[in-house]
Order: C-alpha cells, then sequence, then structure tokens
C-alpha cells in the first residue's frame, strides 16, 4: 500500500511538473505570436511612430491594461504579499494608497502630455519637455532621471521575474538539466560561481524573452502583452488569493502580523487562535 502511495504521488509530482513546463511553454508561444503579429504592421507604415507608439491607435482598453500590468509590477506578486503576511491586513491601506498614482498621472497629466505630444510630434515624454519648453538640456535631464530610475525599477521586476520563474519550473527535469549545465559552466567564474545556477539560468531566460519580442515588435507588440498578461493577472489573483488563504488556514492567520504568529507542535498560534494542520513558511 505504502508503495502505491508513493508510486501514485510520484506520478503527481510528474504531471505537475509536466503542467509547469507546457504553461509556461503555451505563454511564451503567445507572447512571441503576438510580437510577430505586431512586427508584420510595422510594413508599410511610419517607422518612428508605429515601432514606438503604435501609431496611436491602440485604444483607451488597451492602454489602460498595459497601465494595470506595467503597475502591477513583481512587488505586487512578491513584495507587497509577503509584506501583508508579515505585518498584517493594515498594509493594505498602504498598498491602496497607490492607486492615487494612476488617478493624478492620467487625469492630470496623460491627456495634456498627449495633447502636447501630437502637436510637436514628439515620441517619448523627453521629447514633450525639450519641445515644450525649448531646451536641449532639459530634454536630457529627463532621459537621465528616466534611466536612473528605471534601472532602480528594472532590478526588482528582472529579480522577482525569475524567483517566479524558477518556483514555477522547480522539480522540471529539462530545467534541472540546464541549471546543472549553467552551473559546470560558470563554476570557475568567480562572482558567478557563489549564484543560484537555476537563479542565473531563469535570470537569462526572461531578459532574453524580454528584449526579443520588444525588439522584434515595438510597442505594439508590448501592450498587446500586456493586455494578455493583464488578463492573466486577474484570473490568476481571483484564483489564487482564496487558494492561498485557505492554504495558511484562513484570513486570521493570513493577516496576522508575524509577530504574533508562531508554531506549536505542528498547529499554527496566530493572533491567540490555533489553527491545526496549515502549511509553514
Amino acid at each position: 500500500m505504502n508503495g502505491s502511495a508513493g508510486c501514485f504521488h510520484g506520478l503527481l509530482a510528474v504531471s505537475a511538473s509536466h503542467s509547469a513546463l507546457a504553461t509556461f511553454v503555451l505563454y511564451m508561444v503567445g507572447v512571441f505570436g503576438l510580437a510577430a503579429a505586431a512586427n508584420r504592421l510595422l510594413r508599410g507604415r511610419q517607422f518612428l511612430s508605429e515601432y514606438f507608439l503604435g501609431s496611436r491607435r491602440l485604444g483607451v482598453w488597451a492602454f489602460a491594461l498595459t497601465f494595470a500590468a506595467t503597475s502591477a509590477s513583481g512587488g505586487s506578486f512578491t513584495g507587497f504579499p509577503s509584506k501583508t503576511y508579515a505585518h498584517g491586513w493594515i498594509l493594505g491601506l498602504w498598498i491602496a494608497s497607490y492607486i492615487v498614482f494612476p488617478v493624478c498621472a492620467m487625469g492630470l497629466l496623460g491627456k495634456r502630455l498627449n495633447q502636447v505630444a501630437r502637436i510637436s510630434g514628439a515620441i517619448t515624454v523627453p521629447d514633450v519637455l525639450r519641445d515644450r519648453f525649448r531646451s536641449p538640456v532639459l530634454g536630457l535631464l529627463a532621459v537621465s532621471l528616466i534611466v536612473f530610475f528605471m534601472g532602480f525599477n528594472l532590478v526588482a521586476q528582472f529579480k522577482a521575474g525569475s524567483m517566479i520563474l524558477g518556483t514555477l519550473l522547480d522539480g522540471v527535469g529539462v530545467f534541472q538539466a540546464a541549471a546543472y549545465a549553467v552551473a559546470s559552466a560558470t563554476a570557475r567564474i568567480g562572482w558567478l560561481a557563489a549564484a543560484d545556477p537555476r537563479y542565473l539560468l531563469t535570470l537569462g531566460a526572461f531578459g532574453l524573452a524580454v528584449v526579443i519580442y520588444t525588439t522584434w515588435g515595438g510597442f505594439r507588440a508590448v501592450v498587446w502583452t500586456d493586455v494578455m498578461q493583464g488578463v492573466v493577472m486577474v484570473c490568476g489573483m481571483l484564483l489564487m488569493l482564496p487558494l492561498a488563504i485557505l492554504a495558511v488556514g484562513g484570513h486570521v492567520p493570513a493577516g496576522c502580523p508575524g509577530s504574533a504568529r508562531r508554531y506549536t507542535g505542528g498547529h499554527l498560534v496566530a493572533c491567540g487562535h490555533r489553527f491545526p494542520r496549515v502549511l509553514r513558511h
């Protein structure tokens, strides 16, 4: 009986790993398919306007989903949940304040920036500032500030994406073999030898995929993939939130601060309540 149970659990683990790999491959096929379709639209249109702006014809809903998918960054799926789990539901108020940003950005600045950009034919925000104030120095300053601050943002996004991808593919045979190959290749490189080879592999794959589909399809590919990602994220959150709360024992232990949560004899004691048979993190 024990042998049959072990075999059954082994089959479930293999099935889960194959499902994770199939999901990832299917998702990447969708991303590159959208990039290829966007690349075809480049033909016969003004290159700069189409490549960088999608010919300004993407629509309000596509732009809204793009803005949402961009704003819902690595912090939304790795940073905020962990902070809420560590400090309690009160962190939700802090996270909710982030809603003010898109309202102010789009309500107060978005329409005006669009009007000035259409009049001047500007492609980027630094172009708008340079043309509006007739100052090349201001344009260069805007570029420098964007590159500086976006550097910090991209480090967080690429790290979060790599961690999530590594978690998704953990246990997949192909992924483990590739990680072993990366470990062998970086064993003699001092600053890489200490890094987790699985992290290096997912970071390289994640970064390469982003560079390829953005370079190949331009802004339209970015918007279309953001729309797809926005739908996936909304559906994923609606599905995973109740499952994650159930996995930790309910909304009380999920929102109880870490200082008021402890494990005793395999049970969780959170905020004065005892919860049996919950996952330990």
